[in-house]
């Protein structure tokens, strides 16, 4: 969308920039929205650009863009504009895929990590399940999974934190 730099790939940085365009707080972003956000930040668009924009970003197509659609969309052109680069914390839950996991995958993913389903992931269930995929895994590497993940610092991962995380792996491998 034009406005965008490599450090805006944190929760918060996405959720400002998502907020910036949902001026309703109704948790979407519509195709008026979209328009009034960019003419906001002073940046020239066509109605294709708007028309291929949401093509692009609208997963279920309903016309709207909700958060998760929209950080799978920002972390994408965010790491179209930077290099590639080897992420440094392995992600051995999630092996890359030839394309983008896409928002229905990752609630799936994410519902088999949150064991108690309380809607986030603890860092016993992180470990559980690197314990189940992979045999054996360190509390060095839990807890650098955990860090990498948990930007609110609550010491558990929310699906917000979770798509930001899944999504930055497949752009970083």
């Amino acid at each position: 969308m034009g406005d965008h730099s490599r450090s805006d790939t944190t929760t918060s940085s996405v959720r400002s920039t998502f907020d910036h365009y949902d001026t309703d707080g109704d948790g979407f972003i519509t195709i008026s929205q979209l328009k009034d956000g960019l003419r906001r930040r002073d940046i020239d668009f066509t109605e294709e650009d708007v028309y291929f924009f949401m093509r692009e970003a609208d997963i279920d197509r309903d016309s709207r863009i909700d958060f998760n659609e929209f950080t799978v969309y920002w972390i994408g052109i965010q790491r179209l504009a930077a290099p590639r680069r080897k992420s440094a914390a392995k992600n051995v839950l999630f092996p890359k895929k030839e394309t983008c996991p896409n928002v229905n995958t990752l609630r799936s993913e994410f519902a088999e990590l949150d064991a108690d389903g309380n809607g986030y992931i603890t860092l016993n269930e992180l470990k559980l399940a690197l314990v189940k995929k992979t045999g054996t895994y360190t509390d060095e590497e839990v807890y650098s999974m955990m860090v990498e993940a948990d930007e609110d610092g609550d010491g558990r991962i929310s699906f917000d934190e979770f798509v930001v995380m899944m999504v930055k792996a497949y752009w970083e491998h």
